[in-house]
């Protein structure tokens, strides 16, 4: 038994050793691992720094293939980073290389210079020389100017042996100024000089090297300079976002004062205790607020009952209507398409069997009434000022879309979140000019207070995008913008202004509506007296002003004749809640559901048919960037 322990105990060993050789054998082979198939010897930058903020560079590399390469790239960062909010687009320009073969291209935001021909590769020793200007923007500071220059960029994937560079400066330097520049070399983002480099430093240059450079090593200089330093750099303040900021304020305001001139439009109501003779409730209800909707051509089946076109049958999970033979048809155009939707083959029809064609008829009904309400019978215009806060509402979002010195991109969130918020403050408060008449909103009030809610949190946003160096337009002159461009869309619906035809009818419509909303039961007792039918000729308008449950009530203790055009499913005692309750379940869910059936198989149709700091630190800056073999 102790001898069998103590194998183990030596063959365990054994495994530890070979899995220790093992992994040290993978550890030399990762040490030694590939250099890309060339080093670089000698490495030399000449840059002349003038006083435009623009930098001349040449460079000269060395370099020795160690394997059958095409040449090298040159990656030269087109953006210069100074902290995560801070950044300058730079523009690299007059690329040059002496005495080889070369291709510019963009790549990652990256100018990249690719040396070297596709139709022969060289082994051994070779000297690259190429030339540059790096174009660097105005700094956004107005209390000093600085360089910030990488003469190393840190994305080199082999070793330099030697590295040295010599940067004139066309301005010369104060002693100050020449005090306050650093150098920061190593891994990106050191702030210290680990590569050792010892600059030496005059009033128009600074030179210096760094020997036996490993890959992913960059070499910086920063320093702060007097403001005024560089005259004539390429300007970053961009004059689009006051454009558009003062087109949105002009708009704004031009509409702000139309809203107030255009005048309210008072409408009498007249008294009236029966229905217009010359309209269906289907056209009631499109005047009352100025849309063709769903339940005011649904209204036209008891409104036809009524008339003598048809009859109703309840059954105990069904209605059944049956065309009067002795009785004319229809002869408006939206009534007929509805009536020859019901009977287009027989002369009854269950609801629960509509044909599939009837929502055509439905959308053909609703392009017939809107074409009744046309030209001479227009219900209302917009007004101008409709058109003008459009306009304000557009400045402004572009305005805060172009409001950065760098990229638009920076903006995407806050020009989102202002497109939203300004949709739908005018959906909170765009109404029909007819609605305003004949259905007081109620809540006005909470969307008015929604609305300020949105421009509250839009100023959050539109401040914390001010607050960033990259803004050009102060969080003050912004805010100016927004509250004019608001302004007019609260008060986006007096742009909707009623047209005369509608003036002309609503005053009767309005006094039967406010009838049938405010009627008492002693005087609907005495109505019902003189006309049996009384119940049954208004509850089609009823339906379309959306009284029908409140009319209904109103005949709860009154008596009512069950109509011989009307067979109830319910026995005795027949009231005015079967009738209604006909009307809002058996009659309204089947011809519901089959609209929604027709609007299923139209959108699939159409589907198939469309088939932060300041300070520098390596490997930031202008130029650097990096390179490598192919």
């Amino acid at each position: 038994m102790l001898r069998k322990e103590k194998m183990f105990k030596l063959n365990f060993k054994k495994v530890l050793a070979f899995l220790f050789a093992f992994i040290l054998c993978f550890g030399c082979i990762d040490i030694y691992a590939d250099d890309g198939g060339y080093t670089i010897d000698d490495y030399k930058v000449n840059a002349i720094y003038h006083s435009n903020n623009t930098i001349d560079v040449k460079e000269v590399i060395d370099v020795n293939f160690s394997s059958y390469r095409h040449g090298i790239y040159r990656n030269i960062p087109e953006t210069m980073y100074i902290n995560r909010d801070e950044k300058y687009k730079l523009k690299i320009q007059d690329i040059n290389v002496l005495n080889d073969e070369y291709e510019v291209d963009s790549d990652s935001g990256n100018r990249v210079i690719q040396i070297g021909s596709a139709d022969y590769t060289i082994i051994g020793p070779h000297t690259y020389t190429l030339t540059y200007t790096i174009v660097i923007p105005e700094d956004y500071h107005s209390d000093l100017d600085f360089i910030y220059y990488s003469v190393l960029g840190n994305n080199w994937d082999t070793t330099i042996s030697h590295f040295s560079f010599d940067i004139q400066f066309e301005k010369a330097l104060t002693e100050n100024e020449m005090s306050n520049i650093k150098v920061f070399s190593g891994s990106l983002g050191n702030q210290s000089n680990d590569l050792n480099v010892t600059p030496i430093i005059t009033s128009t240059s600074i030179s210096g090297s760094a020997n036996d450079i490993g890959a992913k090593q960059a070499i910086t200089l920063f320093g702060k300079l007097r403001q005024g330093y560089f005259v004539g750099a390429k300007q970053t303040t961009s004059k689009i976002p006051f454009i558009f900021l003062g087109l949105a304020i002009l708009f704004g305001l031009y509409s702000l004062i139309r809203a107030f001139l255009l005048k309210k439009t008072h409408i009498t109501p007249i008294v009236n205790f029966y229905p217009p003779k010359d309209m269906d409730p289907a056209m009631v209800g499109t005047i009352v607020d100025e849309s063709v909707d769903q339940e005011d051509l649904m209204a036209l089946i008891p409104y036809w009952a009524s008339k003598g076109y048809l009859t109703i049958s309840e059954k105990e999970d069904d209605l059944v209507l049956t065309k009067q033979e002795n009785h004319e048809p229809p002869i408006l155009k939206h009534q007929k398409k509805i009536y020859n939707g019901l009977f287009k083959t027989k002369n009854s029809v269950k609801l629960s069997k509509l044909s599939s064609k009837f929502g055509k008829a439905m959308d053909d009904a609703k392009e017939a009434l809107n074409d009744e309400f046309s030209e001479d019978k227009k219900l209302s215009t917009i007004d101008h000022g409709f058109v003008t806060t459009i306009l304000a509402l557009i400045c402004m979002i572009v305005c805060i879309l172009f409001n950065t010195r760098y990229s638009i991109l920076d903006n995407l969130i806050e020009t989102i979140l202002a497109t939203f918020s300004f949709v739908l403050m005018m959906v909170l408060n765009y109404s029909a000019a007819a609605t305003n008449v004949f259905n007081k909103n109620k809540l006005g009030v909470l969307k008015k207070i929604l609305s300020i809610a949105f421009i509250l949190i839009l100023a959050y946003f539109i401040y914390r995008q001010c607050d960033s160096i990259l803004s050009i337009v102060p969080f003050e002159f912004m805010m100016i913008g927004i509250v004019v461009v608001s302004l007019p869309i609260l008060l986006i619906s007096k742009f909707n202004v009623v047209s005369n035809y509608f003036k002309s009818v609503a005053p009767e419509l309005l006094g039967f509506k406010d009838f049938v909303e405010k009627a008492e039961v002693p005087q609907l007792e005495r109505l019902s007296l003189e006309n049996p039918s009384y119940y049954y000729d208004v509850i089609p308008y009823a339906m379309v002003f959306g009284l029908s449950e409140m009319w209904t009530k109103k005949f709860s203790t009154i008596p009512l004749a069950q109509p011989d055009w009307y067979d109830s499913y319910y026995s005795d005692p027949y009231s005015s809640y079967f009738y209604y309750r006909m009307l809002t379940r058996s009659m309204y869910e089947p011809i519901h559901e089959n609209l929604l059936d027709y609007q299923t198989e139209q959108m699939k149709s159409t589907a198939d048919s469309m088939g932060s700091s300041f300070g520098g630190f390596s490997g930031g800056g202008a130029g650097g960037g990096g390179g490598g073999s192919w």
